[in-house]
């Protein structure tokens, strides 16, 4: 038997579920919103409601947050970021056209860190009536929310969350003008393989099997990004996700996030408190794809979530400094108190290498 850490998750199969629910979407609500394929998804289904206009996101975000914008043929401009990961308002501001048009503005709340001040959304949302606010929660999904205020959007991808090969979340008051969707399942079933192949590998050691699903998980995402049309999120994915104790997720990761933190005291977290939202553990350091690539040949894997663009690097020296060292550490529900102290061990021996 194999031992990894990090990475995406392995599965297995359930076959009962997997029998009654194949080639089927959902069409269910769960937490009390609509069922997609994934968070990017969830963000095409935002993007298609409004004709061509300008898109407001923060610098630091990954490609899956902008493409979906992009195809509905909105102009993304980047806002700054404070050295804490709050919104710079200055370069927020800077950004809003006097011209009365409706403006996208995408926020978040990294690692729990809170993005903006509910009184200066609802000084934007006076300024500027025109304003559609759209949350994020991906970071922050089990926990609850920190804001009075309420969006007109709320987006987050479930399947970073648990063990499922697809899932993404919708939140809105709103009547949707769109109403079709697609139910194209090739995402969820190429994922679902992968989860399963990678399960083998771990009970097996094949370097074969590990070759394959590797590719996979690498390259399945271009089917979503290759398809303007939002999808529905599996009715596998749904009924396995409404059979996980969420709960209990949160507190397992809340505990894992602890011992990463106790045990890395010196270090430079982005978060140093747990229970905000503990979908990470991350820490800024030097010689990141060093110590990266270091970890990996130790089977401890870890994530660059936010590749950046040249335009968002040039935008925001936080963004453009956070790419290039932040190590982001899965601290899931897979992992013991033993995993964490030992990935903890591992990171500090080779930092100080």
């Amino acid at each position: 038997m194999v031992k990894e850490y990090g990475y995406e998750y392995n599965a297995v199969l359930d076959k009962e579920i997997y029998k009654t629910t194949k080639g089927r979407v959902t069409h269910e609500k769960f937490m009390g919103a609509i069922c997609l394929r994934s968070g990017r998804d969830a963000l095409k289904a935002v993007a298609r409601e409004f004709k061509s206009t300008t898109v407001l996101i923060p610098a630091l975000a990954c490609d899956s947050m902008i493409l979906p914008f992009e195809m509905y043929g909105h102009k993304v401009k980047y806002y700054k970021l404070n050295n804490d990961y709050s919104i710079n308002l200055e370069s927020l501001y800077s950004l809003i056209s006097n011209e009365d048009q409706t403006v996208l503005f995408l926020y978040m709340d990294y690692f729990g860190n809170k993005a903006i001040a509910d009184a200066e959304l609802e000084k934007l949302r006076a300024l500027y009536p025109s304003f559609v606010f759209i949350e994020d929660r991906t970071h922050n999904l089990l926990v609850e929310s920190k804001y009075t205020f309420k969006p007109d959007f709320t987006v987050a991808s479930l399947r970073k969350w648990i063990d499922i090969p697809d899932g993404g979340l919708l939140w809105t008051d709103r009547d949707l003008k769109g109403k079709e969707y697609s139910e194209d399942l090739t995402f969820s079933e190429i994922r679902l393989k992968a989860q399963c192949m990678r399960n083998e590998f771990l009970q097996s050691g094949n370097e074969e099997i590990k070759a394959e699903y590797r590719k996979i998980f690498s390259t399945v995402a271009d089917v979503i990004d290759e398809e303007k049309l939002p999808g529905l999120m599996s009715q596998y994915s749904y009924e396995r996700a409404c059979k996980t104790d969420l709960r209990e997720v949160n507190e397992l990761r809340c505990r894992n996030a602890q011992v990463l933190i106790d045990n890395l005291q010196d270090f430079d977290f982005v978060q140093d408190k747990t229970g905000f939202g503990d979908v990470y553990v991350a820490v800024l350091i030097n010689n990141r794809d060093a110590v990266q690539k270091a970890l990996a040949s130790m089977s401890i894997f870890c994530t660059i979530i936010w590749p950046l663009n040249k335009e968002q690097r040039m935008s925001c020296e936080v963004a453009k400094y956070t790419e290039e060292h932040m190590l982001t550490i899965y601290c899931d529900q897979r992992h013991s108190v033993e995993d964490m102290k030992y990935i903890a061990s591992c990171i500090r021996r080779v930092c100080n290498e």
